[in-house]
């Protein structure tokens, strides 16, 4: 069975900025139980994937991973490649960036099938920001604003991989945005700052933290 790991954001030294999860990958790596295991990175949200992968990668190899990525032309011309990188992982690693733009292009390329075939494995999924809403029942998300379409945060469904609800960087939201949180409906909020993440192994949730003045509250 799956082990999921959902963070809220978080720098990971691409460019110039720090690296600040470097506690939660190394429990990502631990996960596996495996020396070296196979990480699989998936950047569909980013405009800049194979920059992305480029940290991922000399990141997961430091910690002992044989590190692959999903190439968009291996998505649109080698659907093989695609199912046998997702096959052969350990570790599936979702990065952030614009949540619709990942789902879309997850379910018209029928990833989603992929991984939903794979979830009943062994196997690590791990998300962050718009990666970690992909793998929730639903995350509330800066997506439409972003895309010029609505003027406010909204909640976009995922993939319900697990039953829970998230609200990714909640430190940086605004106070008017956060205040909006209370208008939730029925629902559970898990609210991720940076440097945090929720650990769920068979349904009991766990927190993880790369910084102490890291939180995750509920709403």
């Amino acid at each position: 069975m799956a082990k999921y790991v959902l963070i809220g954001g978080g720098e990971n030294g691409r460019g110039n900025t720090t690296y600040e999860t470097k506690e939660i990958d190394e429990e990502i790596v631990k996960l596996t139980n495996k020396t070296h295991p196979n990480f699989l990175f998936i950047g569909l949200a980013s405009s800049h994937s194979d920059s992305y992968y480029d940290t991922m990668k000399k990141i997961y190899k430091a910690l002992g991973c044989e590190t692959v990525y999903l190439k968009k032309s291996n998505i649109i011309n080698n659907p093989d490649i695609v199912e046998n990188k997702i096959n052969n992982a350990d570790i599936i690693y979702i990065g952030g960036g614009d949540t619709i733009k990942l789902l879309n292009d997850i379910k018209e390329y029928h990833i989603d099938k992929l991984l939903n075939k794979v979830k009943e494995k062994d196997i690590v999924f791990a998300g962050i920001s718009a990666g970690a809403i992909l793998l929730s029942k639903e995350g509330y998300s800066d997506s439409y604003i972003l895309r010029g379409e609505k003027d406010k945060y909204e909640f976009i469904k995922g993939l319900n991989f697990t039953d829970i609800v998230i609200s990714p960087h909640y430190v940086e939201l605004s106070d008017k945005t956060k205040a909006l949180l209370n208008d939730k409906g029925n629902r559970k909020v898990y609210c991720i700052s940076n440097c945090a993440a929720l650990k769920i192994i068979d349904n009991k949730i766990d927190i993880i933290k790369s910084k102490k003045d890291a939180i995750i509250k509920t709403y």
